[in-house]
C-alpha cells in the first residue's frame, strides 16, 4: 500500500488489494472510512488533510490496517517532507517566540538593532519591557499582547510599527477598535512620534464617511488609503466594508485588533468580519488584557484572525475541545498558546502602586430595609434583575417604579448569556407607597459629600455608575452643592464626548460621570485624574479593571498617590452582620482579580466564571434563611 500525492491531493493506492475488498474491510471500515472521499481508477482518494498532526493520524491507521493485512504502507517522500516542513516551520515560531520571551541572548544583537531603530524614531521612548514586547511582536509579526489594562500595550504596538517602517515593510497602522478608542489611538501617537511623524488620521466616524452609501464608503477608503498613516475602524462598521478593509491589510499595512475579546463569539457578525479582515494580513496583532474572559473558547476566533492559514498547524484546536476543555487539556492548550503572546503587568513596568482601596458604607433607613425583603422575594428567580434594582434603589427607591432598560445593563454579562425576563413593573398600592415614602438616597447623599471632599482639596474626580439615571441624580446633586460636573454615556456622540475629555483633562471641569460600557477602554485621564469614586458597579471583572486603569497607567510618576472609593450600603437582616450588595460584589471582584494575577504569575491564560455563578456567590448571604 502507498500514499501519494497528486494535483494537490492525498490517495491511497492499495496495491497489492484492489480497492474495493480493502474498503470492505472490518479494520479499514472502523479506522479508515472517515478519511475515505471516493475511488478514481482503483486508487482511494482521501479527505483534505488539514495539518501534520492529522496527516501522521491517518499514516498510523493506514499502517496498523496494512499490518493486519500482511502488507507494507509506504509514504512518497515528496508528500512526506510536505508535512514535515509544515510540522518544522510550527516548531520553530514556537521556538522563537518562546527564546524571545524569555531573553534569550541569542537575539541580543537584533534587539539593540530593533531599539536603535526604534528609539530614532519615536519622540517618547518605550520603558525596557515595552521594548522587549515590541521586539516580540515585530519579530513574530502575528501575535498577541495580553498585557494588563494600562500597561502601554498602544505606544508598544507603534513602537513595533516604527521599526516594521523604518525596515520598509509598512506604510501604515490600521487598527479595528471600539470607537471609544480612537482618541487614545490619535492621542498616543502624537505623544509617541511627536514632531517626527505627523499623524494622518482616518477614520470610520470621520462625518463624511457616515454619509456614504456601502458601495461609495468602499470607493472612499480606496481613495483615502493611501494618504494615511493610521485608519481607525470600529468593529460594527468593519461589518459593510471587510472585503475593502481585507485589501488594505493585504498591502504594507499592518493589522491590529485592540480589544479583540470583544469578537470572541464565535459565528457573530463582528467576529466573521474580523476573520475576513485579517485573511491576506501579513502582519497581525491582537491585544487584550482580558483574552478569555469566559472560557477556552474566546480564544479560537482569536487564534484563526492570527493564524487565518496556519491554525490547523499551529494549534489545531476544535471548538469543542476548547469548550469543554479539561485540566489535562488546559495545560496543553497553554503550552501550545505561550509562544504566540506576550503579556506585561504595570509592575513589570514601575507603575507605582495604587493606595489600598477604601469601602465607605452607609446604613439604610428602616424603610428602605423593608423594601429589600420586598424585591428580594419577588426577585428571587432573576438575581441580575434582583441586583439592578437593589443598586437602583439605593440611588433612589422611586426608580423602582420604572421599567428596566436593557440599554442600562446589557453590557455587564455576555452577549451570549440570558438576562432572564425584564419585569413589568407592577406593585400594589401598599408597595408602591412604601417605595414612595422611603426617603432620600443616603448612599447618594453620602457620594456627594465624599466628592465635595475631594473637590475642595483641588482633586479631579472619576466617576462610575451603571444607570444613566443615577448619573444625572448625582450631576444635580452636585450641582446644588455648586460643583460642575459633566456625565458622558454610550448615547452622546463622539464629538461632544472627546470635547468633554478634553475639557476634563485641561481641567475646566473637576468631575467626570460616566459608565464602564461607554469609558472603560482605551481612553487616558491619568495626567489629571487620581481619584476614582465607584457609586454603582457590578461584578464583570473587565470592566473593572479598565475602568480603574484610566487614571492608574504607565507614566504616572513614582510619587503619585491613585485612590478608589467603593460606596456600599448595609441591610439589616436580623443576623449579627449586616448584609451590603455593594461589599459582596467588591469581594467577588478582588477574588477574581487575585485569580487572573496567579494565572499570570503561573504563565497560563484564566478564565472567569458565568455570571450566574457570580450572581448566586453575591446573593449567598441573602437567600441563606
Amino acid at each position: 500500500m502507498r500514499l501519494y500525492q497528486r494535483g494537490g491531493q492525498i490517495y491511497l493506492d492499495p496495491e497489492p488489494l484492489d480497492a474495493d475488498s480493502l474498503r470492505r474491510n472490518a479494520r479499514f471500515k472502523m479506522t479508515c472510512r472517515a478519511y475515505v472521499r471516493c475511488v478514481v481508477k482503483g486508487h482511494i482518494l482521501l479527505e483534505e488533510i488539514g495539518n501534520y498532526t492529522e496527516f501522521e493520524k491517518i499514516v498510523g491507521k493506514l499502517s496498523k490496517v496494512a499490518s493486519r493485512l500482511g502488507v507494507a504502507l509506504s509514504v512518497d517522500e515528496d508528500l512526506q517532507d510536505g508535512f514535515t516542513q509544515i510540522r518544522e516551520l510550527a516548531e520553530q515560531r514556537s521556538r522563537l517566540g518562546n527564546e524571545i520571551k524569555r531573553g534569550d541572548h541569542k537575539h541580543d544583537a537584533h534587539l539593540a538593532e530593533f531599539s536603535e531603530v526604534v528609539d530614532a524614531a519615536m519622540a517618547r521612548p518605550l520603558k525596557d519591557r515595552q521594548m522587549r514586547d515590541a521586539f516580540f511582536l515585530a519579530t513574530m509579526g502575528r501575535a498577541g499582547n495580553f498585557s494588563v489594562p494600562g500597561s502601554g500595550k498602544t505606544a508598544t504596538v507603534l513602537g513595533a510599527f516604527a521599526f516594521l517602517a523604518a525596515r520598509s515593510m509598512v506604510d501604515r497602522i490600521m487598527v479595528v477598535c471600539p470607537k471609544n478608542a480612537f482618541d487614545s489611538w490619535a492621542t498616543e501617537w502624537r505623544l509617541c512620534f511627536g514632531d517626527r511623524w505627523p499623524l494622518n488620521l482616518f477614520t470610520t466616524q470621520d462625518d463624511a464617511y457616515r454619509k456614504l452609501g456601502k458601495s461609495d464608503r468602499r470607493s472612499y477608503i480606496r481613495a483615502r488609503v493611501g494618504g494615511c498613516n493610521l485608519l481607525l475602524v470600529n468593529y460594527e462598521a468593519a461589518i459593510g466594508v471587510a472585503e475593502e478593509l481585507s485589501k488594505v491589510a493585504g498591502e504594507r499595512t499592518l493589522l491590529v485588533f485592540d480589544e479583540i475579546h470583544r469578537v470572541k463569539r464565535v459565528g457573530g457578525k463582528q467576529a466573521n468580519a474580523a476573520l475576513v479582515v485579517s485573511k491576506s494580513a501579513p502582519y497581525t496583532f491582537a491585544l487584550t488584557g482580558t483574552p478569555i474572559p469566559n472560557g477556552y473558547i474566546d480564544i479560537y476566533n482569536m487564534l484563526h484572525i492570527l493564524y487565518p492559514r496556519e491554525y490547523d498547524n499551529f494549534f489545531g484546536f476544535e471548538k469543542s475541545e476548547l469548550k469543554n476543555a479539561e485540566d489535562s487539556d488546559i495545560e496543553l492548550v497553554n503550552n501550545k498558546l505561550q509562544p504566540f503572546y506576550c503579556r506585561t503587568t504595570k509592575d513589570d513596568l514601575g507603575v507605582p502602586r495604587a493606595e489600598p482601596d477604601e469601602l465607605i458604607k452607609v446604613s439604610s433607613g428602616e424603610r428602605t430595609n423593608l423594601l429589600l425583603g420586598v424585591i428580594k422575594n419577588r426577585y428571587r428567580r432573576n438575581k441580575l434583575t434582583l441586583m439592578l434594582r437593589v443598586l437602583q434603589m439605593e440611588n433612589d427607591p422611586v426608580d423602582l417604579l420604572e421599567t428596566l432598560n436593557p440599554e442600562d445593563y446589557r453590557w455587564i454579562i455576555e452577549e451570549d448569556e440570558e438576562t432572564g425576563e425584564v419585569d413589568a413593573v407592577d406593585y400594589s398600592d401598599k408597595i408602591v407607597g412604601m417605595i414612595r415614602s422611603a426617603g432620600a438616597s443616603s448612599k447618594r447623599a453620602r457620594c456627594c459629600s465624599l466628592i465635595g471632599d475631594l473637590v475642595a482639596q483641588g482633586r479631579s474626580v472619576i466617576v462610575w455608575c451603571i444607570f444613566i439615571k443615577s448619573m444625572s441624580d448625582l450631576q444635580r446633586g452636585l450641582a446644588d452643592m455648586g460643583i460642575e460636573a459633566r456625565t458622558i454615556n454610550g448615547q452622546d456622540d463622539l464629538v461632544c464626548r472627546s470635547a468633554d475629555l478634553d475639557d476634563f483633562r485641561a481641567g475646566k471641569f473637576p468631575v467626570l460621570i460616566t459608565n464602564p460600557h461607554t469609558l472603560a477602554e482605551s481612553v487616558s485621564l491619568h495626567s489629571i485624574c487620581h481619584d476614582a469614586v465607584y457609586y454603582e458597579y457590578s461584578f464583570n471583572l473587565v470592566h473593572l479593571l479598565q475602568s480603574r486603569d484610566r487614571i492608574h497607567r504607565l507614566g504616572l510618576p513614582q510619587d503619585q498617590q491613585t485612590r478608589y472609593y467603593y460606596l456600599s450600603e448595609d441591610y439589616d437582616l436580623g443576623k449579627p452582620d449586616p448584609w451590603s450588595l455593594g461589599e459582596e460584589i467588591y469581594t467577588r471582584l478582588r477574588e477574581k482579580e487575585n485569580t487572573m494575577l496567579r494565572c499570570i504569575d503561573s504563565e497560563i491564560l484564566e478564565t472567569q466564571p458565568t455570571s450566574q455563578e457570580d450572581l448566586d456567590a453575591i446573593f449567598a448571604g441573602l437567600f441563606d434563611d
